[in-house]
């Protein structure tokens, strides 16, 4: 967490002189990587041609990148030589090509004259149309004076292994992002379209009081992944606030608006007493169902699951082209029955988990089943929820 404090307190002053003149230089690679870091969150299609663009401020202590989409802002510090501070915008998918086609094993100049931008790079050169740095919207303050710890690893982890169901329905808001649950001892993230469900809990040990829930969009965690896996082994400082959320790593700040809730009571869908318990190679199934999906339907996906003594039979067919059967072995006791699931959701289940074997719960063919690595880390609880599908013969 101090790290965190001391990089803030390091980052270029936002009161940098923004008047008609701006020189720095900085390596190809790094800029190159800093560019790519925030290029995401540049929307494609926008009526505010501004949100096209990247704000760039340099500053005594380097050069900052932001980009926005008003919801999301990602704005990133790096080590520059500057000569003369200032400020513009630059057009930014324009300027990260420019970037990326430059000499990798020289340095980059960029002097600002009246939003008239030249760069320069080795041999080459070229002149762009920047914009005012004041036509930018007003990025956030990004207070970061309380906040906690989260190592990038368990962030990578809880994030991969519930945004896959996440709703992509605009009309369902509080479904479009993932539930976060923090404590002082743990960290929850649910994930949920109404028709499957993934929920992991991790140990934690950070500085929070009491207990805070919010719903983080699918669109800020897509970021968070790239800086976990860009910066593994570190920490992010973060900060949730009623209505945002604050994260910063290694230099590079994410602000996000936090989705209004509520989020669905998703503890009552969880079933309890499912007692048929069926054990499964995780890679096997996956295989399997890989191959029995390509003759299923394209609309419902429906793969028929026929549980008998130790055995698993897979099966999908479609009218009028095929179908196609394939058997697993498994470890099962329970009584025979035929239950049906959207394959696309269950391969995804299964490609989000890292058991070697994995345990199906369920009851009855009318009731939600419930997927759970065989083995888990301790303190670790990660399950996923698929609800069935009506099977017609």
């Amino acid at each position: 967490m101090a790290k965190a404090v001391a990089e803030e307190a390091n980052a270029p002053s936002k009161k940098v002189k923004e008047d008609d003149t701006m020189k720095f230089r900085a390596p190809q690679t790094l800029l190159a990587a800093s560019l790519d870091r925030v290029l995401q969150v540049v929307p494609q299609k926008t009526t505010m041609p501004i949100l096209g663009h990247l704000l760039v401020e340099a500053g005594s202590s380097g050069v900052r990148l932001t980009a926005t989409d008003l919801d999301l802002t990602v704005s990133t510090t790096i080590e520059s030589t500057v000569e003369k501070e200032g400020a513009v915008t630059m057009p930014a998918k324009r300027f990260a090509e420019i970037v990326r086609q430059l000499d990798p094993t020289c340095d980059v100049e960029i002097e600002v004259q009246r939003s008239n931008i030249l760069l320069t790079g080795g041999r080459a050169s070229f002149r762009i149309l920047g914009m005012a740095a004041e036509e930018f919207p007003k990025t956030p303050e990004a207070d970061l004076k309380k906040t906690f710890a989260l190592s990038t690893e368990i962030v990578r982890k809880a994030i991969q292994r519930t945004v896959f169901c996440v709703s992509r329905d605009e009309t369902r808001r509080a479904l479009t992002g993932v539930l976060w649950e923090i404590t002082a001892s743990s960290l929850a993230l649910v994930g949920t379209d109404g028709h499957r469900l993934a929920r992991i809990s991790l140990p934690v040990g950070i500085e929070i009081e009491g207990r805070k829930e919010v719903i983080v969009p699918t669109k800020a965690l897509q970021q968070l992944l790239r800086l976990a896996g860009e910066f593994p082994d570190t920490t992010f400082a973060a900060k949730i606030a009623p209505d945002h959320a604050v994260f910063r790593i290694e230099g590079t700040m994410l602000f996000t608006r936090l989705i209004e809730g509520p989020f669905p009571k998703y503890q009552d869908v969880i079933p309890r007493n499912n007692d048929k318990r069926l054990v499964v190679k995780r890679n096997d199934l996956l295989d399997a169902l890989r191959r029995v999906n390509l003759l299923s339907d394209t609309i419902t996906h429906q793969v028929r699951f026929s549980l008998k003594p130790d055995l698993l039979v897979l099966s999908a067919r479609t009218q009028d082209i095929g179908e196609a059967r394939e058997e697993v072995e498994a470890q099962y006791g329970s009584e025979e029955m035929d239950i049906g699931y959207n394959g696309a959701y269950l391969g995804d289940i299964l490609r989000n988990m890292e058991s070697d074997d994995v345990l199906l719960s369920l009851s009855t063919p009318l009731n939600a089943g419930l997927f759970e690595p065989l083995e888990q880390g301790k303190d670790e609880n990660y399950l996923c929820l698929v609800m069935p599908l009506r099977l017609i013969d």
